[in-house]
């Protein structure tokens, strides 16, 4: 959520133009994030003031957001805990602006985590399942955009910034995991649903009082494995700074979890391995990242090599 394309006062108030959201008061943008454009918007209304964020999308297409908002509006309606997409006054969720397709959203009280304790863990495990089964429900499907073979594609990219060695250690792992992957799709105990992809702390808000306000950013997710959903939140909720994952977070995630949707006996088995892989997806995801930041106004970056050093702790 950097920001990319910057917007005047007069581009706000013609996009407010089509909502009943009240007469704008101000806005700033956001460098929270990595792929879209955000700002948060102050308006003002007969009932008082009223914040909402806007997103721009840089990457998405049409198609894809034709997909996720009134994706996200289904969860919404099924209780999971996201800022819900706000309509137009035609009913439509997007608006265009320089090329390219928007969506305001209402904003969610809370705050990032400054640190993570275990019933943090069990809350997010326990929402992730709730959005697992609450997508299982939605009569559309979007492919996971980087799964396991987009991977291999981005390996294989020769304008990332990765040395010779680290290379072939990316390219070797996931070779290894090949087989696997092709024998988790034959296998009925792996369930899939949409999964949210980028479960990191940065993607959900918290009250002071240790609820839950939402969760954010699923622009990464797509149709996949539940379990990898699973591994993915214990990578980011329980690495550590020595590079290791904390088993009480792990732990904490998965009695969570299970509270809603229980593990299967071969969702247990692999989740080790969905959770290499789950390193190795962001390994990459941030070298990409690097790659396509070039040139944003607002940008905040993570290391890659932070991936890399869990990866190897993994082994």
């Amino acid at each position: 959520m950097s920001v990319y394309t910057e917007l005047d006062r007069k581009q706000f108030d013609s996009i407010l133009s089509h909502y009943h959201l009240g007469r704008l008061d101000d806005f700033e943008g956001i460098a929270a994030g990595i792929e879209n454009t955000n700002y948060k918007i102050s308006v003002h209304t007969s009932a008082g003031d009223k914040v909402y964020f806007l997103t721009i999308f840089e990457q998405l297409h049409k198609q894809e957001l034709d997909f996720f908002i009134p994706f996200l509006a289904h969860l919404k309606s099924h209780g999971c805990l996201l800022p819900a997409p706000k309509a137009n006054i035609n009913g439509d969720y997007l608006f265009s602006i320089e090329n390219k397709w928007g969506v305001i959203f209402e904003c969610l009280e809370g705050h990032h985590l400054d640190a993570i304790k275990p019933a943090h863990g069990q809350t997010i495990g326990k929402e992730l399942a709730k959005i697992h089964l609450s997508a299982q429900q939605y009569s559309q499907c979007h492919a996971n955009p980087r799964g396991y073979y987009w991977l291999q594609k981005q390996a294989n990219n020769a304008e990332l910034a990765i040395n010779e060695s680290d290379r072939e250690l990316l390219q070797s792992k996931l070779k290894a995991m090949q087989s696997l992957w092709q024998a988790w799709h034959q296998d009925p105990q792996l369930p899939q649903s949409f999964i949210h992809g980028d479960l990191f702390i940065d993607n959900c808000l918290f009250l002071d009082s240790g609820e839950l306000s939402g969760v954010i950013d699923f622009y990464a997710g797509g149709l996949d494995f539940c379990i990898y959903d699973v591994a993915i939140c214990i990578m980011a909720w329980g690495k550590t700074q020595q590079h290791k994952i904390d088993q009480t977070i792990a732990d904490a995630i998965i009695q969570g979890y299970e509270s809603v949707r229980p593990l299967s006996d071969n969702e247990r088995r692999y989740l080790p391995d969905f959770l290499r892989l789950a390193v190795l997806r962001f390994w990459v995801s941030r070298l990409v990242a690097q790659m396509q930041q070039q040139g944003a106004a607002l940008t905040t970056t993570k290391n890659p090599d932070d991936m890399k050093a869990l990866l190897l702790n993994l082994e």
